[in-house]
């Protein structure tokens, strides 16, 4: 006859088999590491230097690009079924310099997203941290830059933020499941300013509807204190509003009291070629750009922008793109100035995974211009997206690089 104490251990042992198995059986769980690496060439011409004496002289260049065609990242992302068709999902990701490896936003380490949430597919998808908003998630599918024409193809400075170039923290955003081809989104950004519940503060709704072929957005978005709220203030932010080359970049343009934008956009797929348009209207409130002594507090600007986007995939490797983009800026003290861009791509896959490109980009910038001379002025300076804005009122770009997926 067996041991009492040998039988009990057997049994016991069974028991937390039997519960392991149980747990795993309804508790699936899994964490993935993801990312892009990309990186390639940019020819540009006309890039501003400023000397001493506070003139200006625009030469060409050459330099090494990185996160072209994709956002160069790396990231975790997670999913837990907890059951009942739920399941608890969260996503860590950073976006780094392919140049040095640097990391952006002042060394944020998790600067595109940071969040944990829960999924159901009849109630839909709750997140809240660090994250990009619904409005900008929708939009930006039309925009060229986000397909094929690279991040040097986006709008004036990426101002409607359609390439996301900001997003959310401290944020809950919600989700819905699809009804017949239509979803709603929200977001809401507490400010966590103590005393001041208006500061830094967002908030962004939008919604789709997809049938086939045809897709239709539309949505708003209000950030308040945009350079401290979600662009890292003038020491992180890199981007075009940045103040790198103070004497005659477009800096401090981002350094409002509050920016809304509203938009609409739609595509269509006629079978290998996708029509795709969108408008977009930004205001940015009190800009710090026209700040000056008479008048401290700055003053307002609105950009309309509408762009046109053909793709047309030739073969299941090969891609090619055209748009064009049409930005009116107009100051409400000032005159309007027109921004005309032209972006030109194609895109070859060598695998699932890896893909050459190669894209030509020219602005021309008309009517009484926006960029500040030393003397106080105003001039038409021409300015490729993520690039040293001209000393003319022309640019133009060649990008041609790599992008790996992993």
């Amino acid at each position: 006859m067996a041991n009492p104490l040998v039988r009990r251990t057997a049994l016991a042992l069974a028991s937390c088999a039997l519960a392991t198995f149980m747990q795993g059986a309804g508790a699936q769980s899994s964490v993935t590491l993801f990312g892009t690496v990309d990186a390639g060439l940019v020819y540009s011409t006309n890039q501003q230097s400023t000397h001493a004496d506070g003139s200006t002289e625009g030469h060409s260049n050459w330099q090494l690009g990185g996160g072209n065609l994709v956002p160069s990242r790396w990231g975790l992302t997670g999913s837990e079924d907890i059951g009942g068709g739920t399941a608890v999902n969260f996503t860590l990701e950073n976006s780094i310099f392919t140049q040095n490896g640097a990391l952006l936003q002042g060394g944020t380490l998790f600067n595109r997203n940071a969040w944990v949430g829960v999924a159901n597919a009849n109630y839909g998808t709750l997140t809240l941290g660090r994250q990009y908003d619904p409005f900008s998630d929708n939009m930006g599918v039309y925009a060229s830059s986000n397909n094929w024409a690279t991040l040097y193809g986006s709008h004036f400075g990426d101002v409607d933020n359609l390439n996301e170039a900001f997003n959310f923290n401290n944020s809950i955003k919600y989700v819905s499941p699809s009804f017949g081809g239509l979803t709603v989104g929200g977001l809401f950004s507490f400010g966590g300013v103590a005393g001041n519940f208006s500061q830094n503060r967002g908030w962004s709704l939008a919604a789709n509807y997809t049938r086939g072929p045809l897709s239709l957005s539309a949505g708003y978005l209000q950030l308040r204190n945009p350079l401290q709220a979600a662009l890292g203030g003038e020491a992180g932010y890199i981007g075009d509003f940045s103040c790198a080359n103070a004497d005659a970049s477009y800096c401090e343009l981002h350094n409002a009291q509050k920016i809304d934008i509203y938009g609409a956009g739609a595509s269509y797929a006629l079978d290998t070629v996708t029509l795709a348009l969108s408008y977009t209207h930004t205001r940015l409130s009190q800009s710090q750009y026209f700040a000056s002594t008479a008048q401290p507090q700055g003053a307002d600007i609105a950009f309309d922008i509408a762009e046109l986007n053909t793709t047309w995939q030739v073969s299941p490797a090969l891609q090619f793109g055209f748009a064009y983009i049409f930005n009116d800026a107009h100051p409400d003290q000032g005159s309007s100035t027109r921004i005309h861009q032209i972006n030109l791509g194609t895109v070859y896959s060598l695998s699932k995974r890896t893909a050459l490109y190669a894209v030509v980009i020219g602005q021309k910038s008309t009517g009484a211009g926006l960029g500040i001379d030393a003397a106080g002025g105003t001039r038409n300076l021409a300015q490729i997206p993520n690039l040293v804005n001209s000393d003319s009122d022309k640019q133009l770009a060649v990008i041609a690089g790599i992008r790996h997926n992993f």
